[in-house]
């Protein structure tokens, strides 16, 4: 029996023959995340997705256009994110700040490797740092500061604590351990692993009714 082969075509690869968008995303905030921008080359990002490194170049105009669109797709996907969330005056307050909490941490736990990119983003000022407060952390706050103010004022928040602060140290505890998940959670990735993890991020930060 002969093997059929298949010719590639001469010439520069077309953009429409690159691949969905998603899996070059997930390599490249992947990439970003281990090894932070200047570490970074379209090379590298084109071996993990199993793409041509010059239809990633074409698709994104180079690899800041690629940077960009990664931080523009977490931003979308928080904002869907937030969306199914309990909303309305006529629901509890305690309600609406729980579903809302929920759905930052499933989101985190579908994209681990956030944590670890916005980090290293946000300590480097510059275009990139203002680009990804932008897009990522005020996304954040837009979706949960309010909630938090009005859980404040309600004494659902722990004494002498802020909603400022009780945010930031929001996203930091559900964060943290997702970086160190190698190290500190080795089920994680299981369906079990995650409702646990699940449950003991709402019980940290379950408000007071």
């Amino acid at each position: 029996m002969e093997a059929s082969v298949i010719k590639r075509s001469r010439g520069r690869p077309r953009k429409e023959d690159a691949p969905e968008p998603a899996g070059i995303l997930h390599a490249a905030l992947s990439a970003f995340a281990q090894h932070g921008y200047a570490g970074v080359s379209l090379r590298n990002i084109s071996q993990e997705a199993g793409v041509d490194a010059a239809l990633i170049a074409r698709r994104y105009d180079g690899k800041f256009g690629l940077w960009r669109a990664v931080v523009d797709e977490v931003s979308a996907g928080l904002k869907n994110a937030y969306l199914p969330a309990a909303q309305g005056p006529e629901i509890a307050l305690e309600a609406r700040l729980h579903a809302t909490i929920e759905r930052f941490v499933l989101f985190s736990l579908d994209m681990p490797d956030l944590g670890r990119f916005f980090a290293d983003e946000i300590s480097r000022p510059g275009e990139r740092r203002n680009y990804v407060i932008e897009q990522i952390w005020n996304v954040n706050n837009e979706a949960l500061l309010p909630l938090l103010r009005e859980a404040q004022g309600a004494g659902m928040l722990p004494p002498e604590c802020d909603a400022e602060t009780f945010l930031t140290m929001l996203i930091g505890a559900v964060a943290m351990p997702l970086m160190m998940r190698s190290v500190a959670l080795p089920g994680i990735n299981s369906e079990q692993g995650k409702a646990a993890y699940m449950r003991n991020a709402l019980s940290l930060f379950r408000p007071r009714g």
